[in-house]
This record gives C-alpha cells, structure tokens and sequence, in this order.
C-alpha cells in the first residue's frame, strides 16, 4: 500500500513540473486549457505498482482482455500502452527468457504517452498542491516575523 501512496506523489510532483512546463512554453488562455495540454503531455513513467500491473497484463498475454472492460477508458488505455511496452521489451534480448513479473519491473519505469488522468483530476491536483503551496509560504512568513522579534 506504501508504494501505490509513494506513486501518487511522484504523479503530482510530476504533474506540477510539467504544469509549470506547458504554463512557461505555450500561451494558454486559462487554466482548464493549461490543465488539458498537462495531462495529454508524455509523463515520466507509469504510475502503477508491479503487483497491480501484473494482474491486469498477465490474462491479456493469452488473449483475455476481460478485465479490462470494467475500466475507466483512461485506464483501459494505460494498460493497453503498457501491454505494448511490454511486448516490446520482451522481444529485446535483455529480456529473453525474463519472467512478466521481471519484465514489469522495467516496463512501468519507461515513459508513458501521456499521464492517464482527466481534466477535472488535474485541477483537482493543481488546487490542492497550490493551496499547500501558499500555507507553507504563509508559516515560513511567520516563523521568519517570529525570529525577527
């Protein structure tokens, strides 16, 4: 459970990287227009556990795509990308022979086409790491005003 907690994060660090990002190299008429190119924008990695990934590529080795159907199409279409990595990375010599489990261990850390969250998600993002961004400034203010006396 730690690690998907740790995945998260590092999605909305990366997220506000690239936030700040597309906000400097395009001219985007607002926020909810910054927030689309963010999401659409190649991400780091795949921000998913081995275990979790597993579970889901295993059956779709051997033509079962079942558990896709009870998915959202953002994540549908995340494994759908990831199945590819994979099936790409088993072909390189590297990984002759390699277990699925072995080959995941690789295949999430390669970058995905995009970050696989929606819109609303972002903004959703975006406030929160704002918000938090803002009562850090306003303590560090304090403390700095507390120190000075």
């Amino acid at each position: 459970m730690k690690q998907k907690v740790k995945f998260r994060e590092d999605m909305k660090r990366d997220l506000m990287r690239v936030f700040r990002e597309v906000s400097a190299q395009y001219e985007c008429r607002n926020n909810t227009e910054a927030f689309r190119k963010v999401v659409n924008h190649p991400a780091p990695r795949f921000y998913v556990t081995v275990a979790s990934a597993h579970s889901v590529i295993s059956p779709m080795r051997y033509g079962d795509r079942s558990r896709l159907e009870t998915m959202t199409p953002l994540k549908r279409e995340m494994y759908e990308d990831l199945f590819n990595v994979v099936v790409g990375l088993s072909r390189e010599e590297r990984f002759q022979g390699k277990t699925l489990h072995y080959i995941l261990r690789f295949a999430i850390m390669e970058p995905a086409p995009k970050f696989y969250i929606n819109v609303r998600r972002m903004e959703q993002i975006w406030h929160e790491r704002t918000k938090l961004t803002r009562r850090q400034l306003y303590e560090k203010t304090i403390g700095d005003e507390k120190d000075n006396r």
